[in-house]
């Protein structure tokens, strides 16, 4: 996690800088919860358990009452411990310890989206984003880690709904998940790819 705020500061100013770019009334933030599930290589190699502690952030642009452009940000911790078992070391040693692994994951993106309908109780929405995933993983071998930082790129599909609030206002509850492609290609996994379950509100900036 210390690794990562090096990062979350320069991404914060990114979005602030966008804002005040374009601030007017067609702008509009989202501020919502994510549960990280690890999926493929993510899983099977490093960690299999959900992460619950995790956040998404928008600020995007109405192009229209249906298209919006804009930049995002996210966040999920993952961590998982395995029983002691003995691990090979090479050269004929072995040790006895319990293997730890924690991975911080933060990705910013620029993003698309569109909702299907102008009109209506419920809204579905879908969307695409790209951009930088900010890696921190972190190995723990009983007392001694490795830790390794990277910066690699990640897609994103989204799909959900939103909620509106009020018939004169922008303002949404919004319930989707995202699928997100992330590329590793380190410690012999080519990927830490992941599930994202969301659920926040949007919001227009007045």
């Amino acid at each position: 996690m210390k690794s990562l705020s090096k990062y979350m500061l320069p991404a914060i100013l990114i979005i602030a800088t966008s804002y005040s770019a374009t601030a007017q009334n067609a702008v509009e933030i989202g501020i919502g919860y994510n549960v990280g599930l690890p999926a493929s290589s993510f899983k099977n190699d490093y960690i299999s358990k959900p992460s619950f502690r995790g956040f998404a952030a928008s600020l995007d642009y109405a192009f229209t009452s249906q298209w919006r452009a804009g930049i995002s940000i996210g966040f999920n911790d993952y961590y998982q411990k395995y029983p002691r078992q003995v691990y090979n070391e090479g050269g004929g040693s072995a040790v006895s310890a319990v293997l730890s692994n924690s991975i911080q994951l933060l990705p910013v993106m620029a993003h698309v989206n569109y909702t299907l309908f102008d009109k209506g109780l419920v809204r579905p929405y879908a969307g695409l984003g790209a951009g930088a995933n900010f890696i921190h993983f972190d190995q723990y071998l009983g007392e001694f880690d490795n830790p390794v930082s990277k910066v690699k790129f990640i897609v994103q599909g989204e799909a959900g709904v939103f909620i509106p609030l009020s018939s004169y206002s922008s303002t949404a509850i919004k319930i989707g998940a995202a699928y997100n492609f992330s590329p590793f290609n380190e410690f012999g996994t080519p990927n830490l790819n992941s599930w994202g379950l969301q659920a926040g509100i949007r919001f227009p900036l007045h």
